[in-house]
């Protein structure tokens, strides 16, 4: 996730879906740093962590060069995020343009 969520109390629904997926939740650095809602041991980056999933699903995120490069190793990269500009759209394999809080619980609701 990343600064399309709006409030701390929304990671439960973040945490939902990974719930429903079987995965962890990781963040974009302003999440973890700034905010600090999530560990900064969460952050994904090129200062942060670098993973390798089969699929990761990033929400909110606008997709600058550092958060990039630590999820660019990913098989499959699903990017949800209101604006249709946003550099995450360049990317990702799938790319959802719209609201994460509509998005999030029609999957976790097609997908429980």
């Amino acid at each position: 996730v990343g600064r399309g969520l709006a409030a701390e109390e929304d990671l439960e629904m973040v945490n939902k879906l990974a719930a429903v997926l079987g995965a962890e939740v990781g963040c974009s650095r302003p999440v973890a740093e700034n905010n600090k809602w999530l560990p900064k041991a969460s952050y994904l980056g090129i200062t942060g962590t670098v993973v390798k999933p089969e699929v990761i699903f990033v929400m909110g995120c606008s997709g600058q060069v550092q958060h990039i490069g630590g999820i660019n190793k990913s098989k499959v990269i699903v990017a949800v995020n209101k604006d249709k500009g946003a550099p995450i759209f360049k990317n990702c394999d799938f790319g959802l343009v719209g609201d994460m809080y509509k998005i999030v619980p029609a999957l976790i609701e097609k997908l429980s």
